[in-house]
């Protein structure tokens, strides 16, 4: 991966980590915040807070391991405050990593799978995908809900 490449990816990471602070702000708005939380789109899903707390670490993921950084474990109680301070915390670990610290392969589980990989390939493969996977699905809890979001929530880019 070239560095503007690798500089744009650590970027994006660090943006949509964001874009799920606003999402879980948006839902502590809510006369009833935890409420949004536990809402499941299928009943062998799981709920949304856990989604979002699946994203949150996804970002961690994806950086810390590259950068021989350890992963923080996801709280076992997923309100809308700890969900917002575990971001916080995520932010901040992730913060200094910049692309010259992406220089690992990274050996890990995917559901059942032993991987090893480049550290390039298992950013742009595995962990952004499932980052964004676990935000879409995050996302669509809270819509499912009833609550008024839209795309430009999301992603920060859309106006309508």
């Amino acid at each position: 991966m070239s560095n503007d490449l690798a500089e744009a990816t650590t970027q994006s990471i660090k943006y949509y980590l964001d874009r799920t602070e606003h999402l879980i702000a948006r839902c502590a708005q809510d006369h009833d915040p935890d409420r949004p939380l536990a809402i499941r789109l299928a009943p062998d899903m799981l709920d949304t807070g856990f989604n979002f707390a699946l994203a949150i670490q996804f970002a961690a993921r994806a950086l810390c391991p590259p950068a021989g950084l350890a992963v923080p474990e996801i709280p076992d109680i997923r309100t809308c405050e700890t969900l917002l301070r575990f971001k916080r915390d995520v932010s901040d670990l992730i913060a200094p990593i910049g692309v010259d610290d992406l220089a690992r392969t990274v050996d890990h589980t995917a559901g059942d799978a032993a991987l090893t990989q480049a550290s390039a390939d298992y950013v742009a493969r595995f962990a952004v995908p499932n980052m964004i996977f676990h935000l879409s699905i995050a996302y669509a809890g809270l819509r499912h809900g009833g609550m008024d979001i839209g795309k430009s929530d999301f992603d920060g880019l859309h106006a309508y």
